[in-house]
């Protein structure tokens, strides 16, 4: 039998990105959401229909913080979503982070094993793999 030796270091744990927590503010009713051009949109285009299956929204602050939207919908009718802002109280030190926050809200909100939430979990698990990756702002459509 093979024995890992204990004072081996594990090469992969520092590989693991170290999260600051998310910075959860209170929501604001009347507060703003952003009306203008939004810094990065993230998609998972619908293979037939015109909306997407889902969508995260990265937006830096003026205070340098970064906050996230997410929004998805099932093929069933379920789903939501909302638009970026600092209404919501979603704030995060870097767009990783966002990110990485994002792709969990999602992630909690999208269970069930129909096929389209099998491939918003896949493409989150895409993200996440990949998080500097970009996906078009608006899909083409034909």
């Amino acid at each position: 039998m093979i024995r890992a030796d204990p004072r081996q270091f594990d090469m992969f744990a520092a590989i693991a990105p170290t999260r600051a927590p998310a910075i959860i503010r209170r929501v604001d009713p009347n507060g703003p959401v952003i009306q203008g051009k939004i810094d990065e949109v993230l998609t998972l285009p619908h293979p037939r229909l015109r909306w997407d299956r889902a969508r995260i929204e990265l937006h830096r602050h003026t205070d340098g913080l970064w906050m996230w939207a997410t929004g998805f919908h099932d093929d069933g009718g379920s789903g939501g979503g909302y638009r970026v802002g600092p209404k919501w109280g979603n704030f995060a030190s870097t767009r990783g982070d966002a990110l990485h926050y994002a792709c969990e809200e999602i992630r909690a909100r999208a269970t069930g094993d129909s096929k389209a939430l099998v491939a918003i979990r896949c493409w989150l698990d895409e993200l996440a793999g990949n998080p500097t990756r970009k996906h078009e702002e608006e899909p083409v459509h034909g």
